[in-house]
């Protein structure tokens, strides 16, 4: 499966209101099945408008809005940051290590990130270090079917294939729950 990254040219799309309509951010956050975190880490944040969003559900916590693009950094510091007192805390890594230490996280999500992936395993081990023990990752991204819009059919990969990669790299309780609109939900606990 080839893998084609957001242009970040069109950052502006990733903040289409009725994007967060369609994606439900309460059912996102509930899946994680956690009160009140620590810490929370957004994975390929984009323009952050998910990590915005997770901050009404953990008023006390601060969240991470991790990208490997020095332009979605530069928009959510100049755009979110400021309007949160720094709860938001924009995050540049590479593709395969966020610079926080292991352990870190009470929930990583990943929104529409995972068809984009060069090297899924790689990535997920990743996010299996930031974890905290008996903590969960939360991954939403589009299904394959053959409807118009969002990133082409080739890219995206199967409830099946997403969940194989999260069993291969460590992770247990790999669970399917109903995703929002023409996305799947998986969770899975290190």
């Amino acid at each position: 499966m080839t893998h084609e990254k957001f242009d970040p040219s069109k950052l502006e799309k990733l903040n289409d209101p009725a994007r967060l309509a369609r994606m439900e951010p309460q059912r996102i956050w509930d899946a994680a099945g956690i009160a009140n975190p620590c810490v929370v880490v957004e994975i390929g944040a984009g323009t952050g408008i998910f990590a915005e969003a997770f901050t009404k559900f953990a008023p006390e916590a601060p969240i991470y809005a991790v990208d490997t693009e020095p332009l979605m950094i530069g928009w959510m510091e100049a755009h979110r940051a400021p309007a949160l007192g720094g709860r938001l805390i924009p995050l540049l890594a590479t593709d395969k290590r966020v610079p926080l230490p292991d352990g870190k996280a009470d929930v990583v999500f990943m929104i529409d990130l995972h068809h984009e992936l060069n090297s899924p395993d790689a990535t997920y081990a990743e996010v299996y270090r930031l974890l905290a023990s008996g903590r969960k990752v939360v991954v939403v991204d589009w299904l394959r079917d053959n409807e118009p819009g969002g990133p082409p059919q080739e890219i995206r990969a199967s409830k099946e294939e997403i969940t194989a990669t999260l069993e291969r790299t460590g992770f247990k309780n790999v669970a399917a729950h109903t995703g929002p609109a023409r996305h799947s939900l998986i969770t899975a606990v290190k």
